[in-house]
């Protein structure tokens, strides 16, 4: 590089960049983490950061990211998170297409305020994928955009396979038998009809649409866990050529917990719990901030946990169900129950005391599991949870299903105490413990890739750090070019 460009980007003021997550907590929080992240300056590059959101949400940003607050966000139902929304809703108030349409009523014109209020600085817009308004947004206001995707670069590439060759009649993957992902997918994976998200294939074309007007498109990933699917990814992007970055995993913790919760607070007493437990013995449980459980697969998911005869520490967040269960279990001696708030569950799968990890496979917990080298007992529940299965069981092979094959397809069915109490047992190492042995190996593996990653000169990094140099390089241009 000539020592005048060399100068010249060293004057430059540094890249401001405006993350607009979804308003949904699992979105928010990955988001918010890059925002931290961006704040600090991480990986050598100059950023500056902030978030764009409402009211609910800036309660949970990390406290170092200056916030926009879109103060005049609707709540449609009164529903200011869109995963609390209620799925068999009748009311038109509060449906997902209401909620979408008063999201984008509240932050459209907060981002554009916020893109306004640093006119002349280098600036940028991250945004969640399913903001397909945000890409206009930025352009309208001459800054560059990049998708940001929440979840896997293997869920969202199976997405795309299915949503490219299913035939054109409605309702045309087959009942039954599994079938295998099709379009030349990078591995041999099969599922099931009951497994596909129809809703989200039904709607992944207005946000195809939408990522062919960004510059970028990011993954909360790496490339040692999902080089090649990232690659698929890139190769069948809609629109003008671009690239695929993978710039996770986001830092553990970020944009998790209430702003409130100081780095001097008392060690939680669900830590000081595992302190008392021996290395690798307990099974974790938890289903996410807002994955429900009714009060008989509570009963029948407790009673299995007892009879698997491992210590366990299971968490129902506020949303997740709870009652009569979580009252039994609070007073038992087989294990710990924490019920109705947040839980340090990065610090959780971190802890030496954790063995496995029950959970239902949302990208966020899958990620942080892998981050921890434990291993997985996969119950997904909704959305492409059941891609992701598919993912930490056939490709990557560090889980076990809860599930038995005979009811893989109806999802909506109990799942028995015995079914949650041999899963438990496989993911622990009885019987056969050299399959356990193995599964516990590659989590390490992966765990260990997951820290190289991020670290100084990881590949995330520079990742992040080439992102980072290109979004600069669009400042000032006539146009957004791709990358």
């Amino acid at each position: 590089m000539p020592q005048t460009q060399q100068r010249a980007r060293a004057t430059a003021p540094p890249l401001h960049l405006v993350f607009v997550p979804f308003l949904a907590r699992s979105h928010f929080a990955p988001l918010a983490a890059k925002a931290a992240a961006a704040a600090r300056g991480e990986h050598g590059v100059s950023t500056t950061a902030a978030i764009v959101t409402t009211p609910h949400f800036a309660a949970l940003a990390p406290p170092s990211v200056p916030v926009h607050v879109a103060h005049d966000f609707r709540c449609p139902g009164g529903h200011e998170d869109f995963s609390l929304l209620p799925e068999d809703s009748s009311s038109s108030s509060s449906s997902a297409p209401a909620f979408f349409a008063a999201a984008e009523a509240a932050l459209a014109p907060a981002l554009a305020a916020a893109l306004r209020a640093h006119g002349g600085v280098p600036a940028a817009v991250v945004s969640d994928t399913v903001l397909y308004w945000a890409p206009r947004v930025a352009r309208e206001c001459g800054v560059p955009h990049v998708t940001f995707h929440t979840i896997g670069a293997f869920a969202a590439a199976a997405m795309v396979a299915l949503h490219l060759q299913r035939p054109s009649e409605a309702a045309s993957f087959p009942d039954g038998d599994p079938f295998l992902l099709p379009g030349g997918f990078p591995r041999h994976v099969k599922l099931s009809r009951a497994q596909v998200n129809e809703e989200a294939l039904a709607h992944l074309p207005i946000f195809r649409a939408a990522e062919a007007e960004s510059s970028a498109v990011a993954f909360n990933s790496f490339p040692a866990l999902e080089a090649d699917f990232a690659a698929y990814y890139q190769a069948h992007l809609a629109g003008r050529p671009k690239k695929v970055f993978l710039v996770g995993p986001t830092r553990a913790g970020a944009g998790a917990s209430p702003r409130a919760s100081g780095a001097g607070a008392e060690r939680d007493p669900i830590l000081r719990w595992l302190d008392g437990r021996c290395a690798g013995s307990v099974v974790y449980v938890c289903f996410g901030s807002t994955c429900a459980l009714g009060e008989g697969q509570l009963r029948e998911l407790g009673a299995g946990l007892r009879a698997s005869g491992r210590p366990f520490l299971w968490v129902i967040p506020a949303g997740g169900g709870g009652g009569g269960a979580a009252r039994e279990e609070r007073a038992s001696s087989h294990g710990m129950v924490v019920a109705g708030r947040w839980a340090p569950q990065a610090e959780i799968l971190a802890h030496g005391a954790v063995g496995g990890f029950v959970t239902h496979c949302g990208w966020n917990s899958a990620m942080e599991a892998v981050c921890a080298g434990v291993p997985l007992a996969t119950w997904p529940l909704r959305a492409e949870q059941f891609v992701n299965e598919a993912f930490l069981v056939e490709v990557l092979r560090v889980g076990v299903r809860v599930r038995e094959e005979e009811a893989e397809d109806d999802v909506e069915a109990v799942v028995p105490a015995g079914a949650v109490a041999r899963a438990v047992g496989r993911l622990m190492g009885e019987g056969r413990g050299e399959e356990a042995a193995a599964r516990r190996g590659r989590a390490r593996e992966l765990g260990a890739a997951a820290r190289a990653a991020v670290a100084e000169g990881g590949s995330s990094c520079g990742d992040w750090a080439r992102l980072v140099e290109e979004l600069k390089a669009l400042h000032g241009g006539k146009s957004d070019p791709a990358m």
